[in-house]
Order: structure tokens, then C-alpha cells, then sequence
């Protein structure tokens, strides 16, 4: 096995980091509110800045990426990336802390995006699925891992080295990036490595990218086959697509507005508790602040299996994979509002959360794709910032609860008020939009057309 080039190591650890981001403050929410003296939903808020800052981040930068190459838009996202958390981690009032995070979040998106496709190109055809994949893992680790390091991290040392945890991740994939990507694009076995950001990808030539590579290697897209629904998420920011006009055409469907919204509220419940799990789990449960960790972790290893759930049951019926998805949310959230009340209900009810919370990912990304018909891209990328958008919905509010003093553990029945939404939204549209539709596409996957090289 031929060793993979030391830029998509360096991408591996930007990924990581970059995900690790999204969860970390979860761990260290209780310290935080106390050091600054603020309320526990103004911690939350940090949480939800960031899940805005990712959404508005990737469309800037991608239009940005058009005009510069892929080398610079990666060194200046992680860059910016970079700078944020060293605001985060040095700044000395929750103004400054909180502007860190929306510029680190800023540079999230893209930096996914162009990641997944320049390691494509980085590597010869027959293992491009393998080098996106491996980038991809950064991702999937530190969904599971992000937590739990903040958590550990923030007790061990103090929650400002939470934040110098990812400086230091930030900064080992900016020097390993400046160290291996050479100047000059990626090596010339493409006709038109340089040109093929401004070409459209669908209805033209082109037409068939857009459509799903279903197992065939030599179609194009097929790197991103096998990828788990969290990554794929990322892709949304990767720079091409159908044209403007198509795109528009496409989220001019009631159909994938009603998908949009299902995503924004039945996946906003997930965060909605998330957030303010550690002090529940120290102050309703009655565990030691040792135990956050491990629960952390034990979430973790759930959103990991959920993910890989998810993906089985939306490949053989989306909109059942949906609501049924949806459903067990719905009740793992309330139920959570009980069981976070018992210790060993706690232990069980973190791995079934943590299962549901992500088993609907790739249902509710399935099904705008199909919405969407010929131009999933801009679905795909429209549906990115409906979870993200969910997600500071749902923190929000949680935080508006415990601030208004329903107590802590009002933050799960609110979610699961939030995700039973999003389960109402996902049956009306069902029955008012989708009858006598094909609910499956004719030819679906789960990859965006994100890259398009004819060999």
C-alpha cells in the first residue's frame, strides 16, 4: 500500500478539529458560565453562533473559491479557522469569546468542501474514494471524541485550554498544509484541473454528474460513494454545482421546503438538549464531574452508530426512514427528562440519544435530495444550513428555558417539542406534497455532485 500524501494527513487533522469545534463547549458549559458570570443559555449561545457562522460561512467562501485556488482557500480557511480560536482561547470578555467562535465557524463549511475534493485529486483515480474518506474520518472522530476532549480538557486544566486545544490542532494542519501542498495544482492527470470550477455541472454537457454514482468507478462522484451522512452534509460547500437558474428552479419546489423545514425542526431537537448535558449530568443525575467524560463519550459512540442506522434504513424507504427517525427522537428526548433523573437510566438514555440524534441525519438529507430531482447540490448545501440552522434554533430556546427557570432538565421536553415539529412537518408534506410521487429517486445516492472528472 503506497502511502498517502502528508497534505491529506494535514487535512485529516484540520477536519478534526474543525468538527471538534461544533461539539466542544458541550463539555465545558457550566465552567464557562461561571468564569464569565453569565447564564447558562448565554454559554449555550456560543454553541449556536457557531452553528450560524458555519451556515453563512461555506456560501462566502465558496464564492470566494472561485476566484483563488483550492491551495490558498485551505490555507486561508484554516487560517481563519485558526485566528478565531485564538480569540476564543486569549479573549478576555464573552463579546470577544463569542466573536472567536463565529469566525472560526466562518471557515468550517469551505474548508470541508474543498478538502473532500482537492484529496480526490491529490491521489490517482483508483483510490480517490479511500483519500476522501480518510479526511472524512477527522469528522466522524471528532463527533464522537470533541465532547468528551473539551470535557476532559476543561477539568483537567481549565476551559480556556479548551479552546487552546484546537489552536494547537488548528495549527498542526496549517503547517503540515504550508509543508506538503505544493504551488503548482495537483498533478495534470486531469484535462482540466484549473478549469472545471466555472463549469456548470448539471443539465448541460455535464448533465449526468448531477445523477448518483451507484457503485460504477468510473462515474464521476463515485469518491464520495460509502461516505457516512455527516460528511456528506459537509460537502455542501465544495464550490460547483448547476447553474444558478436550476438551483433557484429547485428550491422553488414546495417539496424540498417542506424537506428543509422538517430538517430544521426535527433535527433541531437534538441540539436543543445536547448543549446543556453536562450539567445535567452533574446537577440532576448527581454524578461526579469525572463522569462527563465517559457519558460524553458514551453519546458519542451513539451519534457514530445512529449515523451508520440512519444511512441502512434511508436507502431502503426514505420517508418511512424519516418519520420513523423523527419518532424515536421525539420519545428518546422526552424520556431523557426522566431518566436524566437516575443514574443508571443516564448511562443507558446517553447511547440511545446519542443513537437517535444522528440515525436521522441521513434520512432528512436523503429526502431534500429527492425533493430536489436534478439539482441535489443546492438542496444538499440549502439542507446543511437547515441543520445548522436547527440546531441555534434548539440551543436557543433550551437556553431560554433554563435562563427562565423551567430548570435544567426542561431543555430535553423542549427538544422533544422541537423534533415532534419537525415530525408533523414531515407527515403533512408526506401526505400533502408526496403522494403519487415516487418517494425514492431513480437513480439516488448520498453524493453530492461535488467533483466531475471524465476519464
Amino acid at each position: 500500500m503506497r502511502k498517502l500524501p502528508l497534505a491529506i494527513w494535514a487535512m485529516v487533522v484540520g477536519a478534526f478539529a474543525m468538527g471538534a469545534d461544533e461539539f466542544i463547549v458541550a463539555g465545558v458549559v457550566r465552567e464557562i458560565a461561571q468564569a464569565l458570570n453569565v447564564t447558562i443559555g448565554a454559554v449555550g449561545a456560543l454553541e449556536s453562533v457557531y452553528a450560524l457562522g458555519v451556515a453563512i460561512g461555506a456560501p462566502v467562501f465558496t464564492a470566494l473559491g472561485t476566484r483563488f485556488g483550492r491551495r490558498s482557500m485551505l490555507l486561508t480557511t484554516t487560517g481563519v479557522f485558526l485566528l478565531g480560536n485564538l480569540l476564543s482561547a486569549l479573549g478576555p470578555t464573552y463579546g470577544t469569546i463569542m466573536a472567536g467562535r463565529v469566525v472560526s465557524a466562518m471557515a468550517h463549511g469551505a474548508f470541508l468542501g474543498i478538502a473532500a475534493v482537492y484529496a480526490a485529486e491529490l491521489v490517482e483515480p483508483s483510490r480517490k474514494g479511500r483519500a476522501v474518506a480518510i479526511v472524512f474520518s477527522g469528522l466522524t472522530a471528532s463527533t464522537i471524541l470533541g465532547a468528551p476532549i473539551g470535557a476532559a480538557v476543561g477539568q483537567a486544566l481549565g476551559w480556556r485550554f479548551t479552546f487552546w486545544t484546537l489552536v494547537v490542532f488548528g495549527g498542526v494542519a496549517l503547517l503540515g498544509l504550508l509543508a506538503s501542498l505544493s504551488r503548482t495544482a495537483p498533478h495534470a492527470h486531469h484535462d482540466h484541473a484549473s478549469g472545471h470550477d466555472a463549469q456548470p455541472t448539471a443539465g448541460h454537457a455535464h448533465g449526468h454528474d448531477a445523477q448518483p454514482a451507484t457503485g460504477h468507478g468510473a462515474q464521476p462522484g463515485a469518491e464520495f460513494e460509502g461516505l457516512d451522512a455527516h460528511a456528506l452534509a459537509h460537502l455542501g460547500g465544495a464550490g460547483q454545482g448547476p447553474t444558478m437558474r436550476e438551483q433557484l428552479a429547485a428550491l422553488r419546489r414546495p417539496a424540498v421546503w417542506g424537506a428543509l423545514l422538517t430538517t430544521m425542526l426535527g433535527y433541531g431537537g437534538v441540539f436543543t438538549s445536547y448543549v446543556y448535558l453536562a450539567p445535567q449530568i452533574t446537577e440532576v443525575a448527581g454524578f461526579e464531574a469525572g463522569w462527563v467524560t465517559p457519558l460524553l463519550l458514551l453519546f458519542g459512540i451513539g451519534l457514530f452508530a445512529g449515523n451508520h442506522l440512519g444511512g441502512k434504513l434511508a436507502d431502503r424507504a426514505t420517508m418511512p426512514a424519516v418519520i420513523g427517525t423523527l419518532a424515536v427522537l421525539a420519545i428518546a428526548l422526552f424520556a431523557m427528562t426522566v431518566a436524566i433523573q437516575n443514574k443508571p437510566a443516564t448511562v443507558v438514555m446517553m447511547l440511545v440519544f446519542g443513537t437517535a440524534a444522528f440515525a436521522v441525519v441521513a434520512p432528512l438529507q436523503l429526502r431534500v435530495m429527492t425533493a430536489a430531482g436534478h439539482a441535489p447540490d443546492v438542496a444538499s448545501a440549502a439542507n446543511i444550513s437547515a441543520f445548522t440552522l436547527g440546531s441555534a434554533i434548539g440551543i436557543t430556546l433550551g437556553g431560554a428555558a433554563i435562563d427562565g427557570g423551567l430548570g435544567l432538565t426542561s431543555v430535553n421536553w423542549v427538544g422533544g417539542l422541537l423534533s415532534t415539529a419537525g415530525l408533523a412537518t414531515a407527515l403533512t408534506t408526506w401526505a400533502l406534497l408526496d403522494r403519487g410521487r415516487p418517494t425514492r429517486p431513480h437513480h439516488h445516492d448520498s453524493a453530492p455532485a461535488t467533483s466531475h472528472h471524465h476519464h
